[in-house]
């Protein structure tokens, strides 16, 4: 075979190589899924985990999808709002009507607070886990989100705006 014609193959070859190569790398990644048993109550969005991020809303007992993360060592972030302590705030700012929370002996004012001053808009907080996982090649990991493994995430801006 003339030396011309040899060359052209020789480069496809080593094309197809790092083609195949790249394509490995991707699919070698760790694969992450992260589930919420934070509370009945807590809904969990936003959730990150080294280079992976997942934006829907995650309620108690749900999971997110599998994600193919980078490997090495990160804690899981999120946002998370308790459903339950929105509610209440909400009943005793007197914004939602009709309803009560509290014992008969409780007493809340007849008017509402300055509506002014009631945001009815929940806000979600950003947490983190407590330990740091980490994750290699070819691996799969499901992290669990529970109460006492987590604490707030203070390298996030809150939601107040500032």
């Amino acid at each position: 075979m003339p030396r011309l014609t040899r060359r052209p193959l020789a480069l496809c070859a080593v094309a197809a190589a790092i083609a195949l190569e790249v394509t490995g790398c991707e699919l070698a990644y760790p694969e992450v899924v992260v589930v919420n048993l934070i509370g009945e109550d807590v809904l969990v969005s936003d959730v990150s985990f080294n280079g992976c991020k997942w934006d829907q809303i995650i309620a108690f007992g749900e999971a997110t999808s599998p994600g193919q993360c980078l490997p090495g060592a990160d804690s899981v972030h999120f946002a998370m709002l308790d459903g339950h302590d929105y509610c209440t705030d909400q009943v005793e700012d007197g914004s939602v009507g009709g309803l009560c929370f509290c014992d008969e002996e409780d007493d809340f004012p007849d008017d509402p607070i300055d509506p002014g001053l009631v945001n009815e808009e929940p806000m979600w907080f950003h947490y983190k886990t407590i330990v740091v996982e980490r994750v290699s090649y070819g691996s799969f990991h499901l992290f669990t989100l529970r109460a006492a493994g987590i604490e707030q995430d203070f390298s996030v801006p809150g939601p107040y705006g500032h």
